[in-house]
């Protein structure tokens, strides 16, 4: 009787890598025990060294397996109603926003993420927060950082609209830090891959389970910062990327800017050819599977919705409205609300889902 086959990165870069299903996550760099698998500057991991053929890698790939009804009871004890279909397990929806100006003024919309981070930090719900900044010499490119104060949660804020493997930022954070209870703020799929790592009996379980807190981004589409930003932006453009102080996405707009000078105003829907190929694949609008998810969509200018979904979730930002770091009121109150975000879900979910051996009820397979 034949063995069976090692599943080992190999076979993750045949099966997912190769087929543009990768999200450039890092959660695979993140799982890798001798540290050879990197991110490369074409959003791809790669191999550099020595493989052990431990498997982790493959066994904590969320684009392998996914089993979301297992991950939404262990993480909020039950699995989304008929109701929740569309946005995943909420406890609460709030409109959102830092009652720091200071902060307002660096982040990208209300300051809420970095207000409820900082919150976190501050209390002892988490020891050190991993969130996505830019490379020093390399403005706009991401970067996972490790950060334990306000100070250094603001040097990450603002949204980057390209994938930069943050989930691989947590494997140096418990390096680092080998008894610190972590941080994360990310992408959906990069949520998705820290949830991996969390439920895979063959996965790095004990680096996911050090992550105590999680914060998700609202996300539609992620891009190639090669394509979109060097030949694109800076080349055909001819706009340095070093004049640039702001990328946001609204209503259906990409725009860049400096102070309140526009650099660039186009239609989002003109940059299809620069969307990294996984997101092709992604079904998750609103980061389900975190504690809270925050996004623009849905609050009026200068606020954010909040959905908080975990009892963490509910402990932590409870604690930061008590301590008067955010303001809120009900998303139910402020237009258009929790009705866009669900509209925005509905058109990702239609997006044909990777093959992957264990998905939630009413998401197909490809």
């Amino acid at each position: 009787m034949a063995s069976p086959q090692l599943k080992i990165w190999g076979t993750l870069y045949k099966e997912v890598v190769t087929p543009d299903l990768c999200m450039f996550c890092g959660t695979c760099i993140a799982s890798c025990p001798v540290n050879v698998l990197l991110p490369t500057d074409d959003e791809k991991p790669t191999i550099k060294g020595m493989c052990v053929l431990c498997g982790l890698c493959y066994h904590g790939c969320p684009r392998v397996e996914l089993p979301v009804d297992d991950i939404e009871e262990l993480l909020f004890g039950r699995t989304r109603t008929e109701k929740e279909k569309s946005t995943g397990v909420i406890r609460g929806a709030y409109s959102v926003r830092s009652t720091d100006s200071k902060i307002r003024s660096i982040a990208q919309d209300s300051g809420a993420v970095t207000s409820i981070m900082a919150h976190a930090l501050s209390r002892g719900f988490v020891d050190q927060a991993v969130t996505t900044g830019m490379r020093e010499k390399e403005i706009w490119r991401p970067k996972p950082y490790v950060s334990s104060s306000l100070d250094e949660l603001c040097r990450t804020a603002r949204s980057k609209y390209t994938s930069g493997a943050s989930v691989s930022g947590l494997a140096e954070a418990a390096a680092g830090y080998p008894n610190a209870k972590l941080g994360f703020v990310g992408m959906p799929c990069q949520i998705e891959g820290l949830r991996r790592l969390t439920t895979s009996p063959l996965g790095h379980r004990k680096l996911g389970e050090r992550v105590k807190l999680a914060i998700g981004l609202f996300c539609f589409d992620s891009f190639k910062f090669n394509s979109l930003f060097i030949d694109f932006v800076q080349t055909k453009n001819q706009i340095p990327l070093q004049q640039i102080e702001k990328v946001d996405i609204k209503s259906g707009r990409f725009s860049l800017s400096a102070g309140e000078k526009i650099l660039m105003d186009l239609p989002v829907k003109d940059l299809g050819s620069y969307v990294l190929p996984g997101c092709n694949k992604c079904q998750d609008f609103c980061s389900e599977l975190s504690d809270i998810s925050v996004g623009a969509v849905g609050s009026p200018k200068g606020w954010t919705s909040v959905l908080v979904r975990s009892a963490i979730g509910e402990e932590v930002f409870k604690s930061a409205i008590d301590a008067g770091v955010i303001e809120s009121k009900p998303l139910s109150d402020v237009k258009p609300g929790l009705a866009l975000v669900e509209k925005l879900s509905n058109k990702k979910k239609e997006n044909q889902a990777p093959y992957i051996k264990h998905r939630t009820a009413g998401q197909s397979l490809a």
